[in-house]
């Protein structure tokens, strides 16, 4: 799951070039749907058969970790290299524990309190390309695009704890991505679609479709289910690296030394607050 999640910041990168961040989007998922579709279908005996409670929260989820996150996620990898958009987005366990101490009325202990901090600062480091005192005239658009993700995914993943209670993963993916490409693909037609377009590229959208989202939502939803929302969230923390390695050697990125040490600040901060 995180070696292919990693892949989706490269893949979303090269896409993002050549589509708007709705069509973009829109594509992915239509070569989800094409696996999505006939594999819940095969599995589940009434996997469209829900009540109007469980269509709200799957709608929920449809809206925040499909639209909302695929809107964000496009329009920062288009302004943004991959490993800088990575570092950001790893930002997302740090969210999903502030939300469930939250609802569960739970006080965060100081290990984590630290582990948060040192997320935090390491968010500082490279949003601010490495130098503190440029911290807000450095932010760009990217950046703030970027952080709308992991407040997407942290909503997203907060609400998928209740959905699953009684959904099953499968058919809670199928339907927060029917719904959410529902949402994507009557905002499309407002972008231009590109009059050429590099087979590459293609290669890239499919990519996000089958690994980046039949995979890796299925068992996202499946470690939810079965290890809570928290402990799944853990191995988000190998995303980063995996996108920062792959950055390198599929975009020819170069990892500058600020990047670097942010990562290990947000890195290690994030397994802080899930290891103990």
């Amino acid at each position: 799951m995180a070696l292919m999640w990693g892949g989706t910041f490269i893949a979303t990168r090269m896409a993002a070039q050549t589509f708007g961040s709705f069509t973009g989007a829109t594509l992915r998922y239509v070569f989800a749907l094409i696996f999505l579709i006939p594999m819940v279908l095969w599995k589940e005996k009434h996997p469209f058969k829900i009540n109007r409670k469980q269509f709200f929260q799957l709608l929920i989820l449809g809206v925040t970790g499909i639209f909302g996150y695929s809107y964000f996620f496009f329009n920062g990898l288009r302004l943004v290299e991959a490993s800088h958009g990575a570092l950001i987005v790893s930002l997302n366990p740090v969210l999903v524990m502030i939300m469930t101490s939250i609802r569960d009325k739970k006080k965060i202990d100081r290990i984590k309190i630290l582990g948060m901090i040192l997320s935090i600062c390491g968010l500082m480091v490279v949003i601010s390309r490495g130098d503190l005192s440029h911290l807000f005239s450095g932010f760009t658009w990217g950046d703030a695009f970027m952080l709308g993700c992991p407040v997407c995914w942290a909503l997203y993943t907060f609400y998928a704890g209740d959905a699953l209670k009684t959904t099953t993963p499968l058919q809670a993916s199928t339907w927060a991505t029917v719904l959410g490409f529902f949402l994507l693909a009557i905002s499309a037609p407002f972008e231009t679609f590109p009059t050429q377009i590099n087979p590459l590229v293609w290669i890239a959208i499919a990519y996000l479709g089958i690994c980046g989202t039949v995979l890796g939502f299925v068992w996202y939803y499946e470690g939810i289910s079965k290890i809570g929302a928290v402990k799944t969230s853990v191995f988000n923390n190998l995303i980063p690296v995996f996108a920062m390695l792959l950055s390198v050697l599929i975009l020819g990125e170069k990892i500058e030394a600020y990047a670097l040490a942010g990562s290990f600040l947000v890195i290690g901060g994030v397994y802080l607050i899930n290891r103990f």
